[in-house]
This record gives structure tokens, sequence and C-alpha cells, in this order.
């Protein structure tokens, strides 16, 4: 048996096993399965974000998604909101993404800080309209997997002195 640490908020864990170059054990926050983020350049208040392990990427629901295509530093203008103001950033990739119906579609990535769990990441973000979506903003696998383990039965963990003044949208 492996070494299991213990955290602060009493839930023991283990990774096991490591990936390839990885060593035996490493240490990881534990998260639950829905948490309450920051996005403090895009939004004001707290996001309740799904950790979505079956997804690869990270993707945040977007409305009236524009491409500015006479801006040379190639922008991008789009709305968290129906009648939310317009938001322009960047676009620092294009991702080819397959939906859960197994369509391939191009997405805009915009890259932005998370912050979660007490912690701030510079992340990559692809935007999508998911109005029709349960969940408006997931984080996938390929962010999660360096940082933390998800906590299947749990949910909201970490609601810290950062984040829960912020919350302010509710799903």
């Amino acid at each position: 048996m492996g070494y299991i640490p213990q955290l602060n908020n009493g839930f023991k864990y283990h990774c096991w096993p490591p990936a390839a170059g990885e060593s035996a054990m490493y240490e990881l926050a534990m998260i639950g399965w829905r948490e309450w983020v920051g996005i403090p350049e895009l939004e004001d208040g707290a996001l309740l974000a799904k950790m979505d392990t079956g997804a690869w990427s990270n993707t945040l629901h977007a409305s009236d998604i524009e491409i500015i295509d006479s801006d040379p530093e190639n922008r991008i203008r789009f709305r968290l909101e129906e009648d939310g103001e317009w938001i322009e950033r960047p676009v620092h990739d294009w991702r080819r993404v397959r939906d859960t119906g197994g369509h391939e579609t191009m997405r805009p990535v915009i890259r932005t800080s998370l912050e979660i769990a007490g912690m701030d990441f510079d992340i990559d973000l692809c935007l999508k309209d998911r109005s029709l979506m349960r969940h408006r903003f997931i984080l996938g696998r390929r962010f999660l997997r360096e940082h933390f383990c998800v906590h299947p039965g749990r949910q909201c963990i970490h609601s810290s002195e950062r984040t829960l003044p912020r919350i302010v949208l509710e799903y």
C-alpha cells in the first residue's frame, strides 16, 4: 500500500499509477465534481464549474461570439450572458473539438486566469454557446490531471474567502 496524504479538509487520497516519467506518488489537491471558481479578467462574480474528466478541454459559455476580422491581433468579442456586456479578448488559438455527438468543430480559444481552490492558474478556454447545457463552464481533464483529484461524491468543497464573496451567479 502506498503513501496516503491527509488533506486539511479531511479527505485522504493517493494518485496511482503514475504516468510515464512521474514519481510513484505525487500530491494533488482534492476538489469536488462542481466547484465555485473565479475568472477575474472576465467576470466579477464566481462561476459554478463542472469538473468534466470525460472532456479533454475547458469550455466556457459565450453568446454572440464574433471574430473581429479587421483587427491584426485576431481578436474575438462575446458575452457571458445574453444581455451582458461585450468582452473583447485576443484569440490565443483555434482547436478542433469533438462534441458528445461525435461532431467536430473549430472553436476559438482565449487565455485567461482562473481561481480555484485558493490557487491561481493561467488556462486556455474554448468558447461555445452552452445555453442549452446544464453546466455553462466545464474544466476538462487536460487541466485537471496536472493539479487536482476530483471527488465524484462531493461538490463545492472549496468555498474559500477568495471565492465566497464573489458568488453571484447561480445555475
